[in-house]
C-alpha cells in the first residue's frame, strides 16, 4: 500500500512567479525597498521641476493661432505637479487593476507593492516637458508631453502593461518582455517619428529658436553654435532661460524627458543604496556590465567618427533613459537571466544595442527598444552557466 500522506498534491507543485525569495527577505519587502527608492527619485525630480511651467508658452516660437490652440488643449501648470499627478495616476491604475484581477482570477496573486513599483516605473519613464528650443507644435505633439493628455497616456500604459504584459504574460509562464517598456512602446507607437525618434527635440532652424537635428553617426563636439553639445543644452535646459552647462545638465538636472533620469546623480546615489540593501537579490551585474559596455561603445564610436570623447560618453551614459533604465528596468527579476554569466552577457548586449540604436536610428531612448530585444534572448541566456543536474 502506498502512503497517501506522502503524495504531493498538485497545488504543492505550483511555483510562484519570480523573484522566488527565501530567507529573511520577502518579495514584499524587496518591492517595498524598491518603491521607496523610486519615490525618492520622484520627489527629487518634482522639486527640481516645480519652477518650470508646462507648456512653456513664453519660450515657444509659435504663431498666435498655434499658441491659442495650445493653451486650449493643455493645462499650464508646474512640470513637477504634472509628474506627481502622473505618478498618482499610474500607481492607482496599476494597484487597482492588480486587485481586481486577483479577485477575479483564483490563480492570480495580489501583490500591491509590486503593482505600485510598476506604476512608478511607468510614470518615471514617460517623457514630459517641452524642449527649450522647440519652435512649433506642428513639429512635435506637445500636447502628449503635457497635461492633461499625458495623464491619459500614462493611465493607458499602466493599465495595458499591468494587465497584458505583467499579469496575463505571467499566467502563461515566465514573462518574456519587460512590461513597462513594452507597454510604452505599444501605447506611443502612433507617435513613433515625433516622440521616440530624435524629432522629439527637433526645431526647423536656429533662427526660430532651435537647432537642426545633429547625427550621432558623425562628429560629436561640445563647442559651436551648431554643435551636438549646444543642441543637447537646447533640449534639456530650463525653457526661456540661459542654457546651462553640458556637464551640469547631463549629471545634475535635465528639464525635459524621462523624469526618472532627470537627475543622474540622484539616480546613482539611490540606485547604489538599493543595491547595498538588496545585494543578494539585486541583479547588479546587469547594471555594471550595461554601463561598462555603453562606455566602451561610446569610445569606439568616437574612434570611428571623431569629436570630443567626453561629450559622447556623458550623453550615452547620463541621458535620462539610459541612467534610469540601467538601475531600475534592466534589472527586472522576471524578464532577465537567472544565471551569473547570462546576466553579464545580457548587460553587455543591452549596452551595445543601446548605442547602436541611438547612433544609427536617431532614437534617443534607444535603451528602451534594446531592453525589449534583449528580453527575448533570456531563455537562451539562461542556458549559459546553469549547473548540470546530478544524481537521479
Amino acid at each position: 500500500m502506498t502512503n497517501n500522506s506522502s503524495v504531493e498534491k498538485p497545488k504543492d507543485l505550483v511555483v510562484s512567479s519570480p523573484p522566488q525569495i527565501t530567507g529573511t527577505m520577502s518579495k514584499t519587502r524587496v518591492m517595498t525597498y524598491t518603491f521607496v527608492a523610486l519615490l525618492i527619485i520622484t520627489i527629487i525630480t518634482a522639486i527640481m521641476w516645480w519652477p518650470v511651467m508646462a507648456p512653456p508658452v513664453d519660450a515657444l516660437y509659435i504663431s498666435e493661432e498655434a499658441m491659442s490652440s495650445l493653451l486650449a488643449s493643455c493645462l499650464v501648470m508646474p512640470l513637477g505637479a504634472v509628474l506627481l499627478l502622473n505618478a498618482l495616476i499610474a500607481v492607482g491604475v496599476a494597484v487597482l487593476s492588480d486587485f481586481l484581477i486577483g479577485k477575479a482570477a483564483a490563480d492570480s496573486e495580489v501583490n500591491t507593492m509590486s503593482a505600485a513599483v510598476f506604476g512608478l516605473i511607468v510614470a518615471l519613464c514617460y517623457s514630459i516637458g517641452v524642449p527649450s528650443m522647440a519652435s512649433g507644435i506642428e513639429m512635435m505633439p506637445i500636447e502628449a508631453l503635457c497635461a492633461p493628455l499625458c495623464f491619459i497616456f500614462v493611465a493607458l500604459t499602466s493599465f495595458i502593461g499591468l494587465v497584458v504584459f505583467k499579469k496575463l504574460q505571467g499566467m502563461k509562464g515566465r514573462k518574456l518582455v519587460n512590461p513597462a517598456a513594452t507597454a510604452k512602446l505599444l501605447v506611443l507607437l502612433p507617435f513613433l517619428s515625433s516622440i521616440f525618434l530624435v524629432k522629439e527635440h527637433w526645431s526647423s532652424s536656429y533662427e526660430l529658436g532651435g537647432l537642426g537635428m545633429p547625427q550621432l553617426a558623425g562628429v560629436v563636439d561640445r563647442v559651436g553654435d551648431m554643435s551636438f553639445g549646444t543642441y543637447i543644452r537646447g533640449c534639456y535646459s530650463i525653457p526661456g532661460k540661459d542654457l546651462g552647462s553640458f556637464e551640469s545638465l547631463m549629471i545634475l538636472g535635465k528639464y525635459h524627458g524621462w523624469p526618472g533620469g532627470a537627475s543622474s546623480i540622484a539616480v546613482i546615489i539611490v540606485g547604489v543604496a538599493l543595491i547595498f540593501l538588496l545585494r543578494n537579490y539585486f541583479k547588479w551585474k546587469i547594471t555594471a556590465t550595461y554601463f561598462g559596455s555603453v562606455a566602451v561603445m561610446s569610445l569606439i564610436m568616437t574612434g570611428i567618427y571623431g569629436g570630443d570623447p567626453m561629450t559622447r560618453l556623458l550623453f550615452e551614459l547620463f541621458i535620462g533613459s539610459s541612467i534610469f533604465l540601467g538601475f531600475f528596468m534592466a534589472t527586472d527579476p522576471a524578464t532577465t537571466p537567472y544565471t551569473r554569466n547570462g546576466q553579464i552577457i545580457f548587460g553587455i548586449g543591452l549596452g551595445i544595442l543601446t548605442v547602436i540604436i541611438q547612433t544609427y536610428m536617431n532614437f534617443f531612448g534607444g535603451a528602451l527598444l534594446a531592453l525589449v530585444i534583449m528580453n527575448l534572448t533570456v531563455p537562451l541566456l539562461d542556458r549559459i552557466g546553469i549547473h548540470k543536474p546530478f544524481g537521479r
